[in-house]
């Protein structure tokens, strides 16, 4: 087989049956794309062609000497698709023979996870502690010391009861635990000898054997009340069908006064989710969703999204990236407590996602949150009896405190990238899908990585019944080789298993929800700092506050600050812009998955730019991209005013150039709108610069009408402030912050002040990346107008060997109404006014600055004011801080 599928390519290939351009395009798409064998058979062979857009191949087989393309049954013509296809088939089956692969019965697959079953329970060490009936209830404890309650039903068959979750989702009726009895008391015949054998009970249960009906079981004759009873609700059948659930309520408080009725859990729990779903249904009939709690304004496929979620006890949201699925979230939450007094959520995320889950809940509601952290005793006492509504924790907290989180008793339980527990195998998933909660969503922009046990798993956390078990699930969907037992060559019926999902999968794509975006989406992604990182940064903070801590400032010491805090924001970017030597750069990596998992650009006919200031960051970003086979363009500040037309068309007219990097040189003057993402893999010190860059691509004549910016963001760390300080006042940025800004002065209205002032505690909040030290009594006391100047002319230096005309200049201002340098005499009085409560607002910024090194609060008193001698025109800044 795999030799005709070569002999069928070099046909193509040396016949031109396709032109020259056409079997390159074939040859890229296949090692550019993620492309999957669908099936296989003696006849068939499906292929899944992913090169932008996903197209279904079928390669058919007519003896043993020719192959074709099929769609919907017709033979087409050899095109770009079918010869990708061959080319996958090719490289899949080389070495091996191309085998038809196994399509399993229900009942082929019964047989094999029986005999699966029987030979883990003939080399299982358990032990027994057998009942005085033969039946049961007998105990049995496994290796890790849990034990179970045993039933044996059915000597033939050899079926019973375990009080497990195999047993009650496996539509087996029974288990290796269960197997291992009936082998132990074969074993042991004469432990046997002198138990009762009349059955002990008359059993309800849900029967695994039909569809988990609710069923009855008593081989002995029934006593005149016990058959009245059962014939009442079941008739002459042994089950009831789901319609007749709503009256077995009835049955259940009647059957308490007959002794011998013995009624199993799962029963109270089929009626329960029976009467829980009519009461949902009835609810989203008869309620109107209000979405005020929520204070943002919702799209409406997000209302949708969140109308669905409100009223299923378990729901998975997998739109696409960018699209807000933390937003409907934290509103589906919120609009339970409200419809239905949910009094507690748990958030499971990733650890670095934690502060941003807390933050996006104080954002969009009244409501209150806390990331459960500390020592065992305090993270038990937070789930327990800390009153916010939300609580947020990874998913490796779990695994810990998982007695102590369903002791909290979580009424709602939301998981933010549920992929996490794709492999239903590991401990942490087990434990995940072991909380105990009224209702589950999961979030997910992935829900399927790589094959679709992945779905199973993390639909077994919503409802473990819904897709089990998962030899059904297997022999409904999946194509398995015929030669290794355990490994999977396709899939097939996925349009059936799509209809299955319907009513608890939620997914749009950008391009469904198009027009309901706005023209530019802006989303931080937040990355934690590794260790190295982390240490250099509180080393930078730390120098900070020595500075500050000072009582006499040098111009050396105002440039030394400045060095600091922009030593800060490179070393979030990558430890090679300290020292280069290391390169230790989580973003590097994320902006990898970005790229490749989220936006697929390798398949993905994208144009993205991405910006960062440091030159030397641009270029390992693109020695990432080298590595990745992604093709790339640069724009730097070293390529001359003359030739950067020519960088930009390469841009704009090579299919193959995906990325174009750029520094600051190109935000500025530069029209780029055949892209349609930025990625900002830092954020500039200026909002104006981070407009400039998005109005690069959003102007008249943008092509892609949409616009997407990604801004990566180090947690804890300096960038978080500039994040936030991104609501500020962009004149505080020239006058304080900007190196090449000349302005010192700021044009404050009345309800400017207080505007800034608000906007400025809400910056000057707790910092989390504080580090100890010691605290300081200071007192800075700059004596010179030329001090305060200097501070006002600090941070980044010139880059990309930039014009000297163009540094410090404000890019918006206008030179007619720029400040003169020699001013009157009363409009200087009046500039200096403003000046001095300026810069009492700068320095207080720098207060929180160094609070990021000292870890410490200045008390009120303490708090930095500048004052300026309207006269002399001396400048004192002055804050003190107790020892």
């Amino acid at each position: 087989m795999l030799e005709l599928v070569e002999r069928t390519i070099r046909s193509i290939v040396e016949k031109e049956r396709l032109s020259p351009s056409e079997i390159e395009d074939a040859k890229r798409f296949f090692g550019e794309g993620q492309h999957t064998i669908l099936s296989q058979g003696k006849e068939k062979i499906t292929v899944l062609v992913a090169n932008g857009e996903e197209r279904t191949v079928h390669i058919a087989v007519e003896g043993e000497n020719r192959l074709y393309p099929k769609t919907n049954d017709r033979m087409i013509e050899w095109d770009v698709h079918g010869l990708t296809a061959l080319y996958v088939i090719a490289d899949e089956f080389k070495g091996e023979t191309l085998s038809e692969g196994i399509k399993y019965t229900r009942k082929g697959m019964i047989k094999r996870v029986m005999e699966e079953r029987y030979d883990k329970a003939k080399k299982a060490e358990y032990k027994v502690v057998l009942a005085n009936n033969l039946h049961g209830e007998h105990t049995l404890t496994n290796e890790k010391g849990k034990a179970f309650k045993i039933t044996l039903r059915d000597f033939v068959n050899r079926t019973g009861y375990i009080n497990n979750i195999d047993w009650r989702t496996n539509k087996l009726g029974t288990t290796k635990h269960i197997m291992y009895l009936f082998n132990y008391l074969e074993d042991n015949p004469s432990k046997t000898r002198k138990m009762d054998k009349k059955y002990p009970f008359i059993e309800i249960f849900t029967d695994p054997l039909n569809d988990y009906r609710i069923t009855w079981f008593y081989p002995e004759t029934l006593r005149t009340e016990e058959k009245k009873l059962l014939t009442s609700y079941f008739g002459n059948k042994n089950h009831i069908g789901d319609s007749k659930i709503a009256p077995f309520y009835s049955f259940v408080h009647k059957s308490r006064d007959l002794e011998r009725i013995k009624i199993r859990e799962e029963v109270y729990e089929k009626v329960e989710a029976y009467f829980e779903k009519n009461i949902l249904d009835q609810q989203q009939k008869n309620t109107h969703l209000d979405f005020s709690p929520i204070k943002a304004t919702l799209y409406p496929y997000q209302k949708e999204g969140v109308a669905i979620a409100v009223f299923k006890k378990g729901v998975i949201i997998a739109d696409e990236m960018g699209l807000g699925k933390t937003l409907q979230a934290i509103g589906t939450a919120v609009l339970k407590k409200k419809i239905f007094d949910f009094g507690k959520t748990l958030v499971i995320c990733p650890a670095s996602v934690k502060s941003q889950w807390k933050n996006e809940v104080l954002k969009f509601t009244n409501e209150k949150a806390v990331v459960v952290e500390g020592y065992p005793e305090e993270r038990n006492e937070m789930y327990l009896n800390d009153p916010s509504f939300f609580h947020i924790i990874n998913y490796e907290t779990v695994l810990r405190d998982l007695p102590f989180i369903n002791k909290a008793g979580y009424d709602f339980v939301i998981l933010d990238e549920a992929q996490k527990i794709k492999n239903y195998e590991t401990k942490t998933a087990n434990a995940v899908k072991s909380i105990h909660k009224k209702h589950a969503l999961v979030i997910t922009g992935t829900p399927l990585e790589n094959k679709l046990l992945d779905l199973y798993s993390i639909v077994q956390f919503l409802d473990p019944y819904y897709l089990a078990p998962l030899w059904e699930f297997s022999y409904r969907h999946c194509i398995f080789d015929a030669n290794s037992k355990n490994k999977i060559r396709g899939y097939y019926n996925l349009q059936g298993l799509k209809a299955q999902l319907e009513p608890i999968l939620i997914r749009r794509e950008k391009q469904e929800v198009f027009n309901q975006l706005p023209n530019v989406v802006q989303k931080n992604v937040y990355v934690e700092l590794s260790d190295e990182q982390a240490g250099l940064h509180a080393s930078f903070a730390r120098g900070i506050a020595s500075i500050l801590a000072k009582k006499f400032k040098t111009t050396y010491d105002w440039q030394k600050l400045m060095h600091l805090l922009t030593n800060m924001r490179m070393v979030c970017d990558s430890t090679y812009l300290i020292d280069k030597e290391s390169h230790i750069s989580p973003k590097l990596v994320e902006l990898r998955e970005i790229l490749i998992e989220n936006l697929d650009v390798k398949k993905n006919n994208r144009k993205i730019i991405i910006f960062s200031e440091w030159v030397i960051m641009l270029n390992l970003i693109g020695a990432m991209l080298k590595e990745e086979g992604i093709t790339y363009t640069m724009l730097t500040g070293k390529v001359p005013v003359k030739k950067r037309g020519a960088v930009i068309k390469e841009f704009e007219d090579n299919p193959d150039c995906n990325i174009f990097l750029s520094s600051e040189s190109g935000g500025t003057g530069l029209n780029l709108q055949v892209a349609d993402t930025v990625i900002n893999f830092e954020l500039p010190w200026n909002p104006a610069k981070k407009n400039q860059r998005i109005g690069r691509i959003d102007r008249i004549g943008q092509t892609k009408q949409k616009l997407h910016v990604f801004n990566l963001l180090s947690y804890d760390s300096i960038e978080i402030k500039i994040a936030a300080g991104l609501i500020l006042k962009q004149s505080l940025f020239e006058g304080v912050l900007n190196s090449g800004s000349l302005t010192d002065e700021v044009d404050f209205s009345e309800k400017g002040k207080s505007q800034f002032i608000k906007q400025l505690e809400e910056v000057l909040g707790e910092d989390s990346f504080t580090k100890s030290l010691a605290d300081n009594e200071l007192t800075l006391e700059t004596q010179e107008e030329e001090g305060l100047r200097e501070m006002t002319a600090q941070t980044e230096p010139v880059k990309d060997n930039q014009p000297a005309e163009k540094v410090g200049k404000p890019e918006n201002q206008n030179p007619q109404t720029a400040p003169a340098e020699n001013d009157s005499n009363g409009k200087k009085e009046n500039n200096l006014e403003q000046m001095e409560e300026v810069m009492t607002k700068g320095m207080e910024f720098l207060t929180g600055i160094y609070k990021m090194g000292t870890g410490k609060d200045m008390p009120a008193a303490g708090k930095p004011r500048v004052s300026i001698n309207k006269e002399t025109g001396e400048v004192s800044i002055t804050f003190k801080m107790e020892m």
